[in-house]
């Protein structure tokens, strides 16, 4: 390994010293063949002086552009068109409550945040030294030079695109609108019946990531109550407010095998994060060595902290976990003054400051940001006297999320990990791995204690009554194991044990059917794994159908009762299917008939047994997941809410009666001879002849928040989509050693000179990825020879 090591310096690596000017003498950045920087520092300033020195070579625009998606200053430099963008996002954040948090911070956890920044400042007075070479071209197409960086700013990369993004979905205004468009069709309890099958508070039959032998905890008390349904301070919102766009519930795999499940290693943990598809990429890869932290991996954003890789010891990865960290507070205005609300039997003034909107050609504007005891105000309805607040679990505590996330990367066994993933308030699974054969899983976040009669689904009073009672204890809150039975965790975004509560979520729910079931029943499936092994299992994932489980033995069945020729010829197609979409030969299509039959199967099925029963609100669940030529996915193919209620009341569950009185094999025979007719008018009658033309995989310029981040002319296509991580990675652990293995498309390096000129990483990962390849995640340490 040290030999591979010299030889790597002396054949692939480049170095640079940084000028030291708060002696930084000794920080030393190492780039591998694939531009990866790796960091050497005796102090932690200093460590990460070079990393953000490094990140500002690499991604400077993306990172400018990043801070301002985060902090609502996009309309300063791209003009009026982003005005309305910057509004919301100053109304999601408080600046002074950040500036509390780093004011309390240790001076060494203060250098975190000073030496990126400083380092960030070091390259940008390079460029502008020599902006002819150095000035990344995206500046000079849009107009405007990069600013200087502050600690504020490392921070809120994290806190605008981690807390504000996976720990701020709340939909409970859009379920009350949802649910009371269903009582005015259905009338009360039968509205419920049907609400509580498309949005389940729990679910007793859905896969978990724990096993019930390894974890679990009480069954919830008053599941059935709607009680603020009711409620008069939020019974009007249904005629005040539209609804939100459905969001992307793409969101991140893993599966980490113990020592018993693999073969060659005493552990195998590989992750695959969804956070989307993007130029440049959406993570960063880094090596950091020194003051502590010796570690390598990549994390998103170029965080102050790596989110995915390993250390000497152990590995560590990440899935979105989709608890309900978030509620909606209604408060009453006073009549007399609509800038105080009703709290604990009195009014109360609303915290209040103006932030001012810089618009490029443009007259500045003033915007007033309002805020209750329970968090900021969203929106408001003065007419009716109440506006809505947003209280999350972890505001205040980003920044302690943040440090434990950063301590968690120096741990050396799981009980150090898991004390670390216990202080983290945002809802963010965590998985660990050893290079003695432990593996372990941790649901992350903070969970409230809610007031009894609280249905976290739906917006409550903000009188106080219904305030929460504290933190739920880690033991009922969070699932955990060490060295579960069945010796490998697995999650895709599922449920994380029995007894947890189903998110608020009106696109997103946990029932029996979930993709999960894919990984656990391959891994299931044989005794142990090789790390090839293992890694090809993402290829069999990428390509899989997500519906074809619980579908195709419902059509097998119903057909078997038929002698028509169509259906036995149209379901012998299906049940010889391997239940992969792919494009061997590159013609643009699916191979074979399957796809296209059983894609359009999906959707005529969906729609015929939910459109008569949700009116207006049918378009919320309309979509069956698959991405499309004209619709890539935003995050991956995912069951969606409304087909996990279809197949609920397929399976027989579910207290209302979807099919109409209709027998199962009557409904699936009726879409049958739809999809037979629509595929006959669009294909013609050859049923072995259809195609399905191929979805293929866009690489945005624009960050998850539709930001440009990248030039117009840099976004990439992906010849097929694959439902896979935004970026792959796999840690072999050994007992004497580790090999780091990861994909990071395109590319590690996002610059483009004022020539045109695209830096030698910018997309050398691209055909990587498409061809499920990988390179290695090098660790240098500072002990090796060289």
């Amino acid at each position: 390994m040290h030999k591979l090591f010299v030889a790597m310096l002396a054949m692939l690596l480049s170095a640079c010293v940084v000028d030291p000017p708060r002696n930084l003498s000794q920080v030393h950045v190492v780039r591998d063949n694939f531009g990866v920087p790796h960091i050497y520092a005796n102090d932690i300033y200093g460590l990460y002086f070079g990393y953000g020195y490094s990140v500002a070579q690499d991604r400077l625009f993306q990172m400018e552009m990043t801070r301002r998606s985060t902090q609502g200053t996009v309309a300063e430099v791209l003009g009026t068109q982003y005005l309305d963008y910057d509004k919301e996002a100053r109304k999601i954040f408080e600046p002074a409550s950040i500036h509390r948090q780093m004011g309390a911070l240790t001076e060494k956890d203060r250098d975190i945040f000073v030496g990126f920044a400083a380092g960030m400042n070091a390259w940008l007075e390079a460029v502008r030294a020599r902006p002819g070479k150095r000035m990344p071209k995206q500046f000079i197409d849009n107009g405007f030079e990069p600013g200087e960086w502050s600690a504020y700013d490392v921070a809120m990369i994290f806190i605008g695109t981690m807390a504000n993004r996976y720990g701020d979905f709340n939909t409970e205004l859009d379920n009350l609108k949802i649910y009371q468009s269903l009582v005015a069709q259905h009338g009360e309890d039968q509205a419920r019946q049907l609400f509580d099958l498309l949005n389940p508070r729990f679910t007793d039959n859905a896969p978990t990531t724990i096993a019930r032998a390894d974890w679990s905890a009480p069954v919830p008390d008053n599941l059935a109550v709607i009680p603020q349904a009711r409620a008069a301070t939020v019974n009007h919102v249904a005629n005040q407010l539209a609804f939100s766009a459905p969001a992307s519930t793409g969101f991140s795999n893993v599966y980490v095998l113990g020592k018993d499940k693999v073969e060659g290693a005493s552990s195998i943990l590989v992750n695959g994060p969804q956070f989307g598809w993007f130029n440049p990429a959406y993570v960063y890869s880094v090596g950091m060595h020194g003051a502590g932290i010796d570690a390598v991996g990549n994390t998103p954003f170029a965080y102050p902290m790596i989110m995915f890789g390993h250390n000497q010891s152990i590995t560590w990865g990440s899935t979105w976990a989709g608890g309900d960290i978030v509620d909606i507070y209604a408060e009453q205005l006073n009549p007399e003054n609509s800038k105080q609300y009703f709290y604990r039997g009195e009014y109360r003034d609303f915290q209040h400051r103006v932030e001012v909107i810089h618009i490029r050609g443009a007259e500045s504007i003033e915007l007033d940001v309002y805020r209750s005891v329970h968090g900021p105000i969203l929106q408001d309805d003065v007419k009716n006297g109440v506006a809505y607040a947003k209280h999350r679990a972890w505001d205040g505590g980003e920044l302690d999320t943040l440090l434990a996330w950063v301590a968690a990367t120096r741990a050396d066994d799981f009980e150090t990990w898991k004390v670390e993933a216990a202080k983290s308030a945002i809802n963010v699974n965590m998985y660990f791995a050893d290079v003695h054969g432990n593996i372990g899983y941790f649901f992350g976040g903070q969970y409230p204690q809610r007031a009894a009669g609280h249905d976290n689904r739906f917006p409550v009073t903000g009188d106080g009554s219904m305030d929460w009672g504290g933190r739920m204890p880690v033991e009922l809150a969070n699932p955990h194991v060490k060295n579960p039975q069945s010796d490998f965790v697995a999650n895709w975004n599922n449920k994380p044990g029995q007894g947890v509560m189903n998110p608020d979520f009106f696109f997103y729910s946990w029932s029996e059917a979930d993709r999960i079931d894919i990984l656990h029943d391959a891994l299931v499936g044989r005794d142990t794994f090789t790390d090839n092994e293992a890694w090809a299992l993402l290829t069999k994932s990428s390509y899989a159908d997500v519906h074809a489980a619980y579908l195709l033995p419902m059509i097998n069945s119903a057909v078997l009762e038929h002698k028509d020729e169509a259906l036995r010829e149209l379901n012998g197609i299906l049940q010889n299917w391997n239940r992969q979409s792919l494009d061997k030969n590159n013609d643009g299509y699916y191979d074979g008939a399957a796809t296209a039959i059983f894609r359009t199967f999906t959707g005529v099925l969906l729609k015929n047994v939910l459109a008569d029963d949700l009116g207006e609100v049918f378009g919320l669940f309309s979509s069956v997941g698959y991405p499309t030529v004209d619709k890539p996915s935003s995050a991956g193919t995912n069951i969606q809410a409304g087909m996990k209620a279809v197949i609920e009341s397929l399976s027989g569950r579910g207290d209302y009666d979807l099919l109409n009185g209709m027998p199962v094999s009557a409904v699936i025979i009726q879409a049958l001879y739809q999809t037979i007719d629509q595929l006959v008018a669009e294909q013609g009658n050859a049923i072995t002849a259809y195609r399905l033309p191929v979805a293929t995989r866009p690489f945005s310029n624009k960050n998850f928040l539709g930001i440009p981040q990248a030039g117009s002319d840099e976004l990439k296509v992906a010849a097929i989509e694959q439902n896979r991580g935004t970026e792959n990675n796999m840690i072999v652990m050994k007992e004497n050693s580790i090999e780091g293995w990861e994909v990071t498309p395109p590319g590690q390096n996002g610059f483009i000179g004022p020539d045109g000129e695209r830096g030698p990483h910018y997309d050398d990962q691209f055909d990587m990825y498409q061809d499920f390849g990988r390179k290695r995640m090098w660790f240098l340490c500072r002990g090796c020879p060289g």
